[in-house]
């Protein structure tokens, strides 16, 4: 197969103004402010225009000319994919939608592989204004309050900017003090991806400072509510998901069937119900151990026929007020 290409010179409003036999102005007020032509001449000129392949001013051009918000960028923590199948994510991006269509704005996505986010890249945006829906590391905040453009960070902190989140902290000590009402011996905790040594850091304090990251808030929410019930931490396992595959839990949890005594109790608590609907799965099939409790997080949609306890959070409350 033999393909071509050839490159296209970007036509000006100059030259299209010339191609027509009209003025610059003409050309640009048909595109820009229509009440300034008559209908016919306005439809007469645009017509042409895209005869010749002019479909209007060069976007980026124009975003740097505009005054005042008219676009909003979600930089958002995964791919399209993601964001446009994960229950969670689909209703917060409706609670935005709700605003911009209340406001007369735009929308843009802005995908990225994984957690940590390039903002350098994602702040060149056309945009100009972001919701950073991704954890920001904390040598990044400078950049993040170094934009000129408004930013609003969910489920993420940064001294001096706004900011859009749960209650994570307590809402992992409810998941976990309801997991321990049923009197485990062991208790699976299905975790957010977070590094050995930030774990350890949150564990080994008793009241540790609140971060910017939901993982070691709910770490943290959850081993506060083991101290309170006198549950020691070594007998919860756990577990960390890859959080771009939440239906990867059902792995985690089957490999460690084996380590755990015959006729062990044992609850299981999770950072998102699609994380636990999956660990359910596999739970119900073993025999010979007690399945106590099995909590999750978000309250999605296929929770409640599930019978799944959970810990509810408005997505679509947080899209709609960053």
């Amino acid at each position: 197969m033999a393909t071509t290409s050839s490159a296209k010179t970007r036509l000006t409003l100059l030259d299209v103004a010339r191609a027509l036999g009209v003025s610059r102005t003409t050309v640009s007020n048909a595109f820009n402010r229509p009440q300034q032509l008559s209908p016919a001449l306005r439809d007469e000129v645009i017509r042409r225009s895209r005869e010749l392949g002019y479909f209007g001013p060069d976007p980026s051009a124009r975003a740097l000319r505009r005054v005042g918000v008219q676009e909003v960028a979600v930089i958002f923590h995964h791919d399209l994919r993601y964001a446009l199948s994960d229950p969670p994510s689909i209703e917060f991006l409706r609670g935005v939608s709700k605003q911009l269509d209340a406001r007369h704005l735009g929308l843009q996505i802005i995908p990225k592989m994984g957690r940590r986010i390039e903002l350098g890249a994602a702040f060149q945006t056309t945009a100009d204004a972001m919701i950073v829906q991704a954890e920001v590391d904390p040598d990044l905040a400078d950049e993040v309050r170094a934009t000129r453009k408004p930013v609003v960070l969910v489920d993420s902190r940064a001294a001096g900017v706004a900011s859009v989140g749960n209650q994570d902290r307590r809402g992992a000590e409810l998941a976990m003090a309801h997991a321990l009402a049923a009197r485990p011996d062991r208790v699976l905790a299905l975790s957010f991806p977070l590094n050995d040594a930030a774990r350890a850091k949150v564990l080994n304090r008793a009241r540790p400072p609140h971060s910017g990251y939901v993982s070691g808030e709910r770490i943290a929410g959850y081993a506060a509510a083991a101290r309170r019930a006198g549950f020691a931490l070594e007998h919860i396992v756990w577990l960390e998901v890859d959080d771009r595959d939440p239906e990867s839990a059902a792995l985690q949890v089957a490999a460690v069937r084996e380590r755990l005594a015959p006729r062990s109790r044992v609850a299981l608590v999770a950072m998102s119900d699609r994380m636990a609907l999956a660990a359910l799965a596999v739970l119900r099939r073993w025999k010979n151990i007690e399945v106590v409790a099995v909590v999750g997080f978000d309250d999605i949609a296929a929770a409640t026929p599930a019978g799944l306890t959970t810990v509810r959070q408005n997505a679509h409350l947080k899209g709609e007020r960053a």
